[in-house]
């Protein structure tokens, strides 16, 4: 596809539908963030993280695999990780440094890893003491 046409498809009705769409669903996400982050000012983060690390237990890894996938976070885990690393810069950690590419972000006394390879592996850290408290 040459940049002309796609320039063209850009300015016709089908793209500007396409990134009205966008544009809304980017709206809908920085607004559910911004109701997170009122949620965190009355509720316990640590209580939250622990119920959804408790989710992700062995009987869901099981549940992955037997459905074909390789462990993936749940929705609410899922969005919490997005959250981290929409909205936080990262961060190094020496004693959490791997030889493939990763990025690691801190929010409320946890370190949030994605390691990228042939996949992407999320690793959750207590930050006081560098335990893995999750691997997906």
């Amino acid at each position: 596809m040459d940049i002309e046409k796609l320039k063209a498809w850009a300015e016709s009705d089908d793209g500007e539908a396409y990134f009205k769409e966008l544009a809304k669903k980017e709206e809908l996400r920085q607004a559910r963030h911004r109701r997170f982050e009122e949620w965190l000012k009355d509720n316990d983060f640590d209580k939250l993280m622990y119920r959804l690390i408790l989710e992700h237990d062995d009987e869901y890894i099981d549940k992955c695999y037997h459905n074909g996938c390789m462990p993936y976070p749940n929705r609410k885990l899922a969005f919490v990780v997005g959250y981290v690393f929409d909205n936080l810069a990262r961060i190094m950690v020496h004693e959490l440094d791997c030889d493939f590419g990763n990025e690691i972000r801190l929010f409320k006394g946890y370190y949030f890893q994605h390691i990228h390879g042939q996949g992407t592996i999320l690793r959750i850290y207590n930050k006081d003491d560098n335990r893995l408290i999750l691997q997906l």
